[in-house]
């Protein structure tokens, strides 16, 4: 029987889409946050309505060699009008470290899970004219710009477009997005 370290990291890594990721990724988001889990709400605090069909939760899944699935990564995304706010990205603070060496470095060569979780988002999220996330933190904020996001006007809050939209567009909804705060 082959290793772990012999199969290719797709084997074990997959990011899958929920409308609700509560029952896998709750502990995870904990772990990370210590906070409550972003379970999807009609008022989940935001100054606009956020009704459960307008969000779409994103879990990264590490498989071990006893076929135990471990959540190792998440992100929200809510639907905003014309775009997709993200939040509550987290990846284990341990999997690196405890994932084979091989696994490590192709999740390296690929961005890492918080990367791949983007990726993953931005490849099915395709129905506006883009994605926003407000950052405050070094280390994910470079994860954001490699992932495709860009600065705004506004010091925090960066943004993916489509290539669609005009400057213009992209300038009102940045404003109007950034009036909201953080999200």
């Amino acid at each position: 029987m082959a290793s772990t370290a012999d199969m290719p990291l797709d084997d074990h890594l997959r990011v899958q889409g929920f409308a609700n990721a509560g029952f896998f990724a709750a502990q995870l988001f904990r772990q990370c946050f210590d906070a409550d889990f972003p379970a999807p709400r009609e008022h989940a605090g935001l100054p606009f309505a956020t009704p459960p069909a307008h969000w779409r939760q994103y879990v990264a899944f590490y498989k071990w060699p006893d076929e135990r699935l471990e959540a190792v990564g998440f992100c929200n995304w809510i639907r905003h009008d014309a775009v997709y706010l993200g939040g509550g990205m987290c990846v284990s603070p341990t999997i690196y470290r405890r994932m084979p060496r091989e696994h490590w470095d192709a999740c390296r060569h690929r961005g890492g899970i918080a990367q791949m979780l983007l990726e993953a988002a931005f490849a099915e999220l395709t129905d506006g004219a883009g994605w926003f996330g407000y950052c405050g933190d070094r280390k994910a904020r470079i994860v954001d710009l490699r992932a495709g996001f860009g600065p705004t006007r506004h010091a925090q809050l960066l943004a993916k477009w489509q290539p669609w939209v005009s400057d213009a567009e992209r300038r009102k909804l940045e404003d109007d997005i950034a009036a909201i705060g953080p999200f």
